[in-house]
């Protein structure tokens, strides 16, 4: 994994009657956005709180700021911004090429905070890492989040079966020793922004891959 490269999964609040604006906004200037410092992957609209989800690779850590100050608290509509960092994590390379599925809503997804018993971060991680290839329900990746706000982990999950999501993270990921509680949040509405070679290139530089991943999945 190059050292330089982080996942910053942002969330931004949205003044109230302001969310289509804001939004149309907020994607406006991401469109528009060409730095080499960040790469914009890609937005979720969260339905429940009608506020968005930025997921960014950035490649320069002190542009950060700048990205958040110019492109996205100076949209209209938006009152704030809060972010996830993660400097390393595991991902299934088959799974992260499905995400133009999951944006056409051929997948549901969902996404996992989790919180860890600390002294049993390694150990917790590789367990939850290893768990058995579940029939509906497919780990797209695990990132570590410690730079952020309310979980050690952070988990994608992608399924052509909806209620097995829940059954998964009841039955298979809560009873993972050293966890210690999860939150659970569904991703309906995406925007795609990376371009297929972005995403390779995603791959590539911030995850670790076992050979076998990299032939022939998980």
């Amino acid at each position: 994994m190059a050292p330089n490269n982080t996942i910053a999964i942002i969330d931004a609040d949205i003044r109230s009657g302001q969310d289509e604006l804001a939004r149309e906004e907020v994607l406006a200037r991401l469109h528009a956005f060409h730095g080499p410092c960040v790469t914009p992957l890609w937005v979720n609209w969260l339905r429940a709180r009608a506020d968005l989800r930025i997921v960014c690779m950035v490649h320069d850590l002190t542009r950060l700021d700048d990205f958040l100050i110019d492109v996205l608290r100076d949209a209209k509509g938006v009152i704030g911004t809060r972010a996830a960092l993660s400097f390393g994590g595991r991902a299934d390379i088959n799974r992260l090429m499905e995400l133009p599925l999951a944006a056409n809503g051929r997948l549901y997804a969902a996404t996992v905070r989790i919180k860890l018993m600390p002294g049993n971060d390694r150990e917790a991680f590789d367990r939850i890492w290893s768990l058995p290839r579940h029939p509906s329900v497919n780990p797209v990746w695990l990132l570590r989040t410690y730079h952020g706000y309310d979980a050690d982990l952070n988990m994608l999950l992608f399924s052509g079966d909806y209620p097995a999501i829940n059954g998964y993270i009841t039955s298979w990921l809560r009873p993972v020793p050293g966890l210690v509680d999860t939150e659970i949040s569904d991703v309906t509405d995406w925007r795609l922004l990376a371009s297929p070679e972005q995403m390779i290139q995603l791959a590539e530089q911030f995850f670790e891959f076992n050979q076998e991943e990299k032939n022939n999945g998980r």
